[in-house]
């Protein structure tokens, strides 16, 4: 021992100031020396508790057995102020018995004291510190434990995600909340083994803890691998997130993991797993989808089937081809709407064929589809079930034809307004209408046509509200008339004539003007294109449309 050394321990051992105690402390702590640790030792029984934090301070420069047994006996001092500087003396010296000395700070009975010791486990982070950690949450004091989990995930090692994954199994629900986000926010799979192994704990908390956590963890994982190994566990949760997350990542792997799913024994599972194969799209998806159509459950299938009808690509057109041969009409139902929404020509074959189909209801589908993708290359086959007098679908078809609106569609309207069955025949004529009223252009269709029906039609198009269906129809029968397309129609003058009263009603007259030499006009409205005549003279034809007026005075 030097002279200054002994000159500083005789003033922190006989000093009666306990500013020179603290000074002599200080001094001895900087020059580290280990001849000082015995009277260093000693004054940690000094009466003065500043004499007493600075010595364990001091302590904690000189890297030795003695101080470390001194520190830890310093931990039973009354003072917190000179427990925390003995845990932090500690911390510098980091040895593993030092480490066993912090230890000791987690059970006093200051929260103050255990919180540093466990700030001090946590900046230390070597394994016998989380090894100390871990131990922790063995004790009964909750509110120890929850603060030995959140050291824990602030430690990024292998061994505190253990610790954190034995916390999920803990009793108190607040400590497995903690370690739940704790290990959510980390965010890695590396303890996924240990999760699902608790999945089969048999206490649901815990059970429920693990499966949240697993949550957590897959639905930000982009490992296919991963997701894939947690569509075999047990918690139905896990499963439903792994399969949301295949569903957006989407690669060819995701593919065959969520073709996998299709197996799983919760069937709103596998429904999901379908849907999100058909978001996908991949000639893989839905190649994988086809085969599955098997030996599925008809939910199942029906399921499938609207994924397919998603892909709009060959693959999934022949998948739901296939499906129109299943033995279940619900089945064929759903397969025809999913070809309808392909809309391509083979989709549209394969609807036409399902118009053969020996249920009623799948042709009422077909027919129906046929009607609202406007498929024009279905008109003859509707035509001709239209004409059948065995068909139990031809107020389903004239809808379909009148949604097409083709000049095929209409003429085969036409020829259903003369079908021997009342209600097929107002059917028609009730499309016919609507037809007329809804597009100037078809008017001139039902002109075209000429028939007495078609006539008929006209006639209820010119009480249209919209004017230029009035006008269009007004022109077209005034074409009627002047080349004589109605020469060869049995009443063609009587469906032409409208007889027209002088007398001066409401209806018939709107005003009565006089012209500049004092004659009278007849204020007349045509009742075929609504145009005010304003005539000197009652006119045969009106000027405007062409039509024959017959006037009785």
């Amino acid at each position: 021992m030097n002279e200054n050394t002994k000159n500083l321990v005789k003033k922190l051992e006989r000093s009666v100031f306990a500013g020179s105690r603290i000074t002599a402390a200080e001094k001895l702590g900087k020059i580290g020396d280990p001849d000082a640790l015995p009277a260093l030792i000693n004054a940690l029984e000094d009466s003065n508790p500043r004499v007493r934090i600075t010595v364990a301070e001091a302590l904690g420069n000189i890297n030795g057995q003695e101080a470390i047994l001194g520190l830890i006996k310093a931990l039973d001092d009354l003072e917190s102020p000179v427990k925390k500087t003995a845990i932090n003396s500690l911390e510098k010296i980091g040895t593993p018995e030092a480490i066993s000395g912090i230890v000791k700070g987690l059970s006093d009975q200051d929260k103050f004291v255990q919180k540093e010791a466990i700030k001090s486990l946590t900046r230390i982070g070597s394994v016998e510190a989380v090894c100390s950690l871990s131990k922790v949450l063995d004790s009964s004091d909750n509110s120890l434990k929850r603060m030995s989990v959140t050291a824990l995930g602030k430690i990024n090692t292998y061994e505190a995600v253990l610790g954190l994954t034995k916390a999920i199994g803990d009793s108190d629900d607040k400590v497995r909340q903690l370690a739940v986000e704790t290990l959510g926010k980390r965010g890695k799979s590396d303890v996924l083994e240990e999760l699902i192994k608790i999945l089969s704990d048999p206490r649901q908390p815990v059970q429920e803890a693990a499966s949240e956590t697993l949550c957590k963890i897959i639905s930000v994982s982009t490992s296919v691998p991963v997701l894939v190994r947690t569509l075999e566990t047990p918690g139905r949760d896990v499963r439903k997130v792994a399969i949301e997350t295949l569903w957006k990542i989407g690669t060819h792997d995701a593919v065959s993991g969520l073709l996998k799913a299709l197996d799983d024994e919760d069937w709103y599972l596998r429904s999901r797993a379908a849907d999100a194969l058909g978001d996908i799209g991949s000639p893989e998806a839905a190649m994988g989808l086809a085969k599955a159509l098997g030996a599925r459950e008809s939910s199942l299938k029906k399921s499938i089937i609207c994924a397919l009808g998603k892909i709009e690509i060959a693959e999934a057109t022949d998948g739901l081809i296939k499906a129109l041969e299943d033995p279940d009409s619900l089945v064929r139902e759903t397969a025809v709407v999913g070809l309808g929404k392909a809309g391509t020509p083979e989709a549209v074959s394969g609807i036409l064929k399902a118009l053969q189909d020996t249920k009623c209801t799948v042709r009422e589908t077909a027919a129906t589809v046929l009607g609202d993708i406007r498929a024009q290359q279905a008109v003859p086959e509707l035509i001709n079930i239209l004409e059948d007098p065995d068909s139990s679908i031809q107020k389903v078809v004239i809808c379909s034809l009148e949604k097409i609106g083709t000049t095929e569609a209409i003429s085969g309207l036409v020829r259903a307004t003369e079908n021997p069955e009342l209600p097929i025949r107002k059917a028609a004529l009730k499309a016919l209408e609507r037809i007329g009223k809804s597009s100037p252009s078809s008017v001139k269709v039902l002109g075209e046509i000429g028939t007495s029906n078609s006539v008929s039609v006209l006639k209820s198009c010119m009480r249209n509200d919209e004017a230029e269906v009035q006008i269009e129809t007004a022109n077209v029968f005034g074409n009627m008339h002047n080349t004589n397309s109605l020469e060869n129609s049995t009443n063609s003058t009587e469906e032409l004539e409208c007889t027209v009263s002088l007398e001066k009603t409401e209806g018939s007259i709107t005003s009565q003007k006089t012209n500049s030499e004092g004659k009278e006009e007849i204020g007349l409205f045509c009742p075929y294109c609504s145009r005010n005549l304003n005539l000197s003279i009652a006119p045969n034809f009106c000027p405007f449309c062409g039509m024959k007026l017959r006037f009785d005075c």
